[in-house]
């Protein structure tokens, strides 16, 4: 009888792998940013080059057969093979130039890293190229699917290499708009008579609604639910409702005031995690070393494993957006200094 992995080219075993991991096509098809025809036709072809059916098509999604589960087992051999090819061939190149992708999560992506990727990329034009990928959920980096990841969730392969770099602390924030329309809450009961904008990420979670005050109040409380961090930001910032943001959410420029309700906090680490062999390249050293400095809780303060309250930062230091990153983005935004500095050192 003929090989039929004679013939297999990389892309069905990578279409293969992510349906039996999905279990269904659009889950596959999400996962991989291709079309659903696609994925379909792609494991159809593969199920004809091997003679057999991979799947049981069900009403609730698909299901792996006996022989599908034997030739998973096959293809991840192959996916770390040709892992480790790539990984050889990235790492015995000690040069500066070529791309670096990196996978954060949308908050500190968006409002914390591009500020200042935009200097990083300054310095390096023409050298490397930032692939940045901003997403709710943890890439694999074992898997390559990114080259350094930031994330919220502590990684937990021991072959990964792992580095916490700070702490994010999220509490209670509102408009001033909605303040003064509304007041503001003294306690987590209050807050049942309050509109909410929850964001709904797996990471993060702000605080869960249901739990505290009912399914029904629930539904009631929640005036936007969206999956975004920026759209939650500015939510917020218009009036909408009451939010969980980072203790410095005032300090990159939104119209936010901080809502002091007793209890009502969360901290979660933030980790840089990247496979080892990603390191042995130069240009991504010198990033993880810059990525690292974003973070420097000397310089940042709020993420430093100890809470400070936003009424403390403002005492503390001044103002903060990164150098002219709301320039044309938010109207009316006249706090651009770049670094930060206690007042008490200031002329």
């Amino acid at each position: 009888m003929d090989n039929p992995w004679a013939n297999m080219d990389w892309d069905l075993i990578r279409v293969f792998l992510a349906v039996a991991e999905k279990g269904s096509f659009k889950g596959a098809a999400d996962s991989i940013a291709m079309s659903l025809n696609t994925i379909r036709k792609t494991i159809e072809r593969m199920e004809d080059q091997c003679g057999y059916p991979l799947f049981f098509r069900e009403p609730n999604g698909l299901r792996l057969t006996a022989e599908g589960r034997r030739i998973v087992v096959s293809a991840r051999e192959v996916e770390n093979s040709m892992h480790d090819l790539w990984r050889t061939a990235s790492s015995s190149a000690n040069t500066m130039k070529g791309p670096i992708r990196v996978a954060i999560t949308e908050g500190l992506g968006t409002f914390w890293l591009i500020p200042q990727l935009s200097e990083y990329v300054e310095d390096v034009a023409g050298i490397n190229r930032i692939e940045l990928q901003c997403a709710i959920k943890s890439v694999d980096v074992m898997r390559l699917e990114a080259d350094i990841s930031v994330q919220l969730e502590e990684p937990t392969n021991p072959d990964l290499i792992r580095r916490k770099l700070g702490k994010l602390h999220l509490v209670p924030w509102a408009s001033r708009q909605y303040i003064d329309r509304f007041g503001v809450p003294q306690s987590i009961l209050e807050l049942a008579q309050h509109r909410v904008v929850e964001q709904d990420a797996d990471r993060p979670k702000n605080f869960d609604l249901a739990e505290l005050f009912g399914v029904g109040v629930a539904e009631r409380m929640i005036a936007i639910k969206t999956n975004f961090s920026s759209a939650h930001y500015w939510a917020i910032a218009k009036g909408v409702g009451l939010g969980m943001l980072p203790s410095y959410a005032r300090l990159i420029g939104g119209n936010v005031e901080p809502v002091d309700i007793p209890g009502l906090r969360l901290s979660l680490d933030i980790w840089m995690t990247c496979h080892p062999e990603v390191l042995k390249s130069a240009r991504h050293r010198r990033f993880a070393d810059w990525l690292i400095s974003c973070f420097n809780s000397q310089q940042f303060p709020w993420f430093q494993d100890e809470f400070l309250t936003p009424a403390q930062l403002d005492e503390r230091y001044d103002p903060v957006v990164m150098k002219e990153y709301f320039d044309g983005f938010v109207a009316g935004t006249d706090r651009l200094a770049q670094t930060v500095k206690p007042k008490s050192q200031q002329a």
